[in-house]
């Protein structure tokens, strides 16, 4: 059974059927209210929720409002909607995924608006205070806002030129495309929270894979295991996009390539865009055989410097980046392939997906990873070490 999701509270699903409920409810559960920005306001909770509920006429179970208090972000979103022709007061809770998107709104940025941790030398602007000048701020515009209401709390605030492209819709127009293309594909897994959806699929595509297999047995690799397959990403807040990464793996080691498909929640967009978008997977994997041969005909001289350069110009997380090319120093003696270059950048990749849990982060370096493939390695073949403020700087 299908419940809220608290703020940090992410689901992960393992049958096709359990993912379908999960987007049932949420179609059935969300709500875009539409309020012009000068009518909203923000507030801050106070210690007493029963006193805040009776001075603010807070529908919100007393129970919410102290959760938000004592748990959230501590503010509310005052707004007016209209519901059969009559303008509604509402105040809901605010979830920190949204607070970037009201700020957008309020054409306002910085840390003291941001921050809660008091630290040395640093102090923090009190809840009212904050609520009071970004209050002010909204006041300035008076163009219409898309607000998602979700899981009982304000999960976004975006324009009104935001496309909505529910996750149930985007994953029906994937999947029937995916079938016109590659009509042995099938589901793997996916994860969900509040603020994003993830679903990965496998082609089971047997003219990608017989290619990719044929391309590593040219240039002496054995693999046992190829599986070609696909993510689909998408989020009403974060990015507020849908991205289609395209990737191999290689007994168990995950292998990105290809410039993502991304299609971005704006304007006039529509699931046909999707569609048109995941209709390119097919051309992106026939390519990759050639790409991946023009790495592995490509000898590099100075492989720990090379991979280092690479790190550094796509900002790739340093720390990992320096480990990484620490260790392919330690194994490589003389010359390699771009290829192996190539294949230690995914490592990267793989090893700040086990190191940390931000899932957009994840994605971003993912796909810079995969852009990495249409670089011309021979361009960094050179002795390169990170200067020491750089090696000492984890992210």
């Amino acid at each position: 059974m299908c419940k809220f999701l608290k703020d940090d509270q992410v689901v992960g699903y393992n049958t096709r059927e359990d993912l379908q409920n999960y987007l049932d409810f949420r179609k059935k559960h969300d709500r875009w209210l539409e309020s012009s920005i000068n009518s909203m306001r923000i507030i801050s909770g106070e210690a007493d929720p029963e006193q805040f509920k009776r001075k603010h006429n807070c529908l919100l179970p007393i129970e919410g409002i102290k959760e938000c208090h004592e748990q959230g972000t501590n503010m509310f979103l005052e707004l007016y909607i209209s519901v059969n022709g009559a303008m509604k007061r509402g105040v809901i809770p605010i979830r920190n995924t949204a607070f970037r998107t009201i700020l957008d709104r309020a054409r306002i940025n910085g840390f003291s608006l941001v921050n809660d941790v008091e630290d040395a030398g640093i102090n923090v602007l009190p809840d009212n205070k904050k609520a009071e000048i970004i209050s002010d701020c909204l006041r300035l515009y008076s163009a219409q806002a898309k607000v998602l209401y979700r899981d009982e709390e304000i999960s976004a605030v975006h324009s009104g030129q935001y496309a909505i492209l529910t996750e149930a819709d985007i994953i029906k127009n994937f999947e029937e495309k995916l079938s016109e293309d590659f009509s042995d594909w099938s589901f793997e897994d996916a994860t969900v929270s509040h603020s994003f959806f993830s679903a990965s699929y496998r082609l089971n595509c047997e003219e990608i894979e017989e290619d990719i297999q044929m391309m590593l047995s040219d240039i002496g690799e054995d693999a046992t295991s190829i599986k070609s397959k696909v993510r689909l990403f998408s989020s009403d807040v974060g990015t507020a996009a849908v991205h289609v990464l395209s990737f191999l793996e290689i007994d168990g080691h995950a292998i990105s390539f290809g410039k993502p498909k991304t299609i971005k929640h704006a304007g006039k967009k529509t699931v046909e865009d999707i569609k048109k978008e995941t209709g390119k997977l097919f051309s992106v994997f026939k390519e990759c055989p050639e790409d991946m041969k023009r790495l592995s005909e490509t000898k590099i001289e100075h492989p720990a410097g090379c991979l280092r350069g690479i790190a550094k110009e796509m900002h790739l997380p340093k720390k990992i980046a320096c480990e990484t090319a620490d260790e392919l120093e330690e194994r490589t003696v003389g010359a390699c392939t771009a290829y192996e270059i190539y294949w230690y950048l995914n490592d990267i990749a793989g090893k700040y997906e086990a190191a940390c849990d931000d899932v957009f982060r994840n994605m971003n370096v993912r796909e810079t990873v995969a852009e990495c493939l249409k670089l011309d390695f021979r361009r960094f073949d050179k002795e390169f070490e990170w200067a020491r403020k750089e090696k000492e700087d984890v992210e």
